[in-house]
This record gives structure tokens, sequence and C-alpha cells, in this order.
């Protein structure tokens, strides 16, 4: 079977997943071509040899917090132009291939394609858990104004699949209206978390990408009681109890798999590895950013982990003050992964041929 399978640069989980995905498709014997935009390219053609580089949408973020009504502005304003680049760039060499469906981790480029050849297409993507959930008011009242406007942008961006597959660590209630289409599933997560050991040190993990957080680090300094791994902050001289680490996939795995806690923004997959291998999260998500702080907001009302708007040491000593408590509700709920999801869209595809 042809499958065309579109992957969104913005964040690196949609790439994650959809690398585990590819890879099970590939497989069982499907051909796939994957259209990918950003630091998605790199990450699938370690998977699959068909990879286009498309350009893809961005997201804008002043001093930390997502800038809504300039991401909006930017993104309309180049949309016309994206289109038009990848549609001359691609769309012949798309139509050679003759895909059979189409498969999108949040990429407008597959969507359309599809829709434009009247082919079936599968989102698979955690972001449709804003629009096609009931999300009660616990969760709500934590995050910012604007998010009826966000859910709005989530389902007209993709609207009309014949399956929205929501990876998520939480299972709010589906939409009566949606509940036909929507299937939610644990998170799918790549082989190496899954089998990597798990052990019990006396290092907390803080993983925070963002030049504006000079104030996390200034409370770092100020907790010699606790040990810390930093990454993605960049160089800085060393502590006697901080060090900083080059960001590389196989020793962030290892420090986290060996972890007391992990410290980090909102982002899904980052979030869900860590509750798989039992580390209770702090979670600081980017301000405006509604997916990251709807993660943050299920956290806190779960019990695995605490929501914090700012990284003072005041948030950090109560969240490492509180994981037992945290450590005993995660470990309550059965380790799952996606792989039985995987398995089991990767059998349905082919129905839809």
């Amino acid at each position: 079977m042809k499958i065309l399978y579109g992957v969104t640069g913005e964040g690196l989980g949609h790439a994650m997943r959809s690398r585990v995905v590819v890879a099970e498709l590939l497989r069982r014997g499907h051909r796939v071509k994957v259209a990918a935009s950003g630091r998605a390219v790199s990450i699938l053609r370690n998977v699959c040899s068909d990879v286009v580089p498309i350009r893809g949408l961005t997201i804008t973020y002043r001093d930390g917090t997502m800038a809504r009504g300039r991401t909006v502005v930017d993104n309309l304003r180049a949309a016309p132009s994206l289109v038009r680049r990848n549609a001359a760039l691609y769309e012949a060499e798309i139509d050679a291939f003759r895909p059979e469906v189409c498969v999108s981790d949040f990429d407008s480029f597959a969507h359309l394609y599809a829709k434009t050849r009247r082919l079936p297409v599968v989102a698979i993507d955690h972001q449709h858990v804003l629009d096609r959930c009931v999300h009660e008011r616990a969760v709500r009242r934590e995050l910012s104004p604007g998010f009826a406007a966000t859910r709005a942008f989530v389902s007209a961006k993709m609207p009309g699949c014949e399956l929205y597959v929501v990876p998520t660590f939480f299972f709010p209630a589906v939409r009566r209206r949606d509940l036909r289409r929507t299937w939610l599933v644990p998170p799918i997560l790549r082989e190496e978390v899954c089998s990597v050991t798990r052990s019990s040190g006396d290092e907390v993990i803080v993983y925070q990408t963002s030049a504006s957080h000079a104030r996390l680090l200034s409370a770092l300094e100020s907790l010699p009681q606790h040990r810390f791994v930093v990454y993605g902050m960049g160089e800085h001289p060393e502590r006697s109890h901080i060090r900083f680490a080059r960001m590389d996939e196989r020793g962030f795995l290892a420090d986290l798999a060996g972890a007391r806690a992990l410290i980090t923004g909102g982002g899904f997959t980052t979030v869900s590895e860590a509750l798989f291998l039992e580390k209770p999260v702090l979670s600081i998500p980017v301000r405006g950013q509604h997916e990251q702080e709807l993660n943050a907001a299920y956290l806190d009302v779960l019990g695995y982990g605490t929501r914090a708007v700012t990284a003072g040491p005041e948030e950090i000593g109560r969240f490492l003050d509180r994981l037992d408590e945290h450590q005993e509700r995660i470990c309550r709920v059965p380790r799952l992964t996606g792989k039985d999801a995987v398995s089991t869209l990767c059998d349905n595809l082919s129905s839809m041929e």
C-alpha cells in the first residue's frame, strides 16, 4: 500500500511519534513517502529513505510567551506562498507516487493533498485533544485567555479526517459529536524509551530550551541541597550541585531514566516519556501555548506532578517536597504505551484503500 505521511516540524514530538509509526508501516511492507518540515526532516530520514522537505507553519514567541496574535498573522501571511511553493515542488512527485491513503501528524500539506485528491486521511496528533474532548472546569481555569480561539484553529486546520488518533497521558471524555471518528490512545513512545532500565538516583533533570528562563537558573543556584542536570541552556560554568549537559538523545534518556524527577516545559512527548519512566514532572508551560498549558493542568489535577507559572525557588522546593506523593499517584497507573495502537492503526489503514 502507498501512504503519504505528513509531519509538521514545529516541535520534535511530532517527528518522534511519526518515526515509530513510519518504521512499523515500512516493516509491514507498505511504501511510505514522508513530507516533513523543519527538524522533522532529518529525524524521519533515519527510518525512511523517501522524505521530501516542505515548508511548514511556525509559532512566534516573545519573552518566553507564545505571541498568539503575531503567530496567526505571520502564518496567514505566509500560508499562500507556502502552499504554492510546496505544491510547485512536490505535487508532481507525489502524484507520480500515487498514494492511496494519507496520514498527517498536524501537517496541512498532506491533509490538503488528500482532500484535493479525494483520498482518505487519518490524523495522528496530540493537538486534537483540545477540540475533540470535553475539559472540566478545574482544568480550564488553569488556561490563559484565548483557549476558545486556539481550539477553533486546531479544528479548522485539519477538518474532515476519516479518523483522529489522539495520543494522550490523560483521557478526558470525547465530545459526543466526535465520538465516531476519535480514538484516544496512550502515548506512542520510541523503543529506546520503552526498553531503557529505570533506576532511582538523586539528580533532578532540567530540560529547558528557552533562553528567556534566566530566573530558572537563578532558582536552581539557590537550592544547593539538591542536585540538578540541566539540558538546553547552553554552556555555563559548573556549579557544585548543577551539571550542564549538551543535548544528546541517548545521554538525556539515560539521565532521565535514573533521575528523581523532571523540570521542563509542557511539551507532550517529554512529559509522556517521564511519566512512563515513573518520574514526577514540574511543568512550566509556555504561556499562551494552550496545548502545553493543558498538559500541565492535567499533570496537576491527576497528581502526577505540579504546574507552575514561574520557576522560582519556592515553586521548585514545594514540588521536590511532594515527590513521594506524585510518585505514588504515577505508580497507580499501568505503564501503557501506544504500541498496540500503532499495530491496530497499521492493520486498519489497508481497509481505507
